[in-house]
């Protein structure tokens, strides 16, 4: 059961207040109030009348059986099968009602539209990408892969902390424009990172490593979009940016271990910006082959 404190998807019906989705509670939920809800759901064979959200709306079920559905998609209807990996999208403000026949056990994903105007910059007119609804189910293993990776930001398996969430959020945002878009079908490319930005970048990352990036942070540090920057920094050096800091933070900790070998090993993952110490050791252990404890302990040796 999910705490009370975690965010819910919600739905308005008949012109009423908003209420939650479903009336019980979801299997599991997390994500940020203003940006996004992940929800999982596991509901009988039911029906939900004519409602709208707020955001846009992703819904992939889960399993090994398909279920019959019947919608009634802004006046319009649709019948199928609710089959699992295959995604249904609705866009913010479209109104929907639908009767499905078994049960379902089905990931829920809703992205406020602010998110996508940050993708969306003043380089590009935010008309051209009105998103439309497609609720027949279809496969997309680009968005599964995302989605799978944002379920374990919502459920606290995030070891690469702020920065990748936010790195992730931004590339749903901007396959969903592309896949769902009216106008066009490409987003432009993003520019290349010159030298002296990656520079001023580096140096930035280097001076604010104890603190919680985030993508928006580092973007406003070259004065690019998140967007740009991420696709720019990628094709400059050849892996995320997100990696690239916790690389960095990996590297600071090997030095204050070496420099200081008394020093608390949790103070070490606080000086260079671990958000907890089971973080620090598992990444450490990503990226050195072992635990910052036998690191240390290799450094008697030398």
């Amino acid at each position: 059961m999910p705490h009370q404190h975690h965010p819910l998807i919600y739905i308005r019906s008949d012109g009423r207040d908003r209420s939650p989705y479903f009336r019980e509670a979801p299997v599991a939920s997390g994500g940020k109030n203003g940006t996004y809800v992940f929800e999982r759901r596991v509901v009988e064979a039911g029906s939900l009348p004519s409602h709208t959200f707020d955001e846009h709306m992703l819904m992939l079920p889960l399993g090994t059986r398909a279920v019959r559905f019947r919608s009634v998609l802004n006046g319009g209807t649709i019948k199928g099968l609710i089959e699992p990996g295959r995604f249904r999208f609705l866009a913010c403000g479209d109104t929907l009602s639908t009767a499905w026949n078994g049960p379902l056990d089905t990931l829920f994903l809703a992205l406020t539209p602010a998110l996508f105007g940050k993708v969306v910059d003043e380089a590009i007119e935010a008309s051209g990408w009105d998103l439309l609804s497609n609720i027949s189910p279809h496969e997309d293993r680009t968005l599964a892969h995302l989605l799978q990776l944002i379920q374990g930001c919502a459920e606290g398996r995030n070891i690469a902390g702020r920065l990748f969430e936010h790195s992730l959020l931004t590339a749903i945002a901007a396959h969903i424009l592309v896949r769902y878009g009216s106008g066009r079908r490409r987003l432009p490319p993003g520019p290349s990172l010159p030298r002296w930005k990656f520079l001023r970048l580096r140096d930035f990352i280097q001076e604010h490593l104890g603190q919680d990036l985030g993508l928006s942070d580092l973007a406003a540090v070259v004065d690019l979009s998140p967007w740009h920057l991420g696709r720019a920094f990628r094709a400059t050096t050849g892996r995320s940016l997100w990696q690239y800091v916790l690389e960095c933070r990996v590297k600071a900790a090997q030095r204050l271990m070496t420099a200081q070998p008394a020093l608390l090993l949790s103070t070490v993952a606080d000086i260079c910006g671990f958000r907890s110490y089971s973080q620090f050791i598992a990444v450490f252990r990503i990226h050195c082959g072992q635990l910052p404890s036998e690191f240390r302990r290799t450094l008697k040796h030398r």
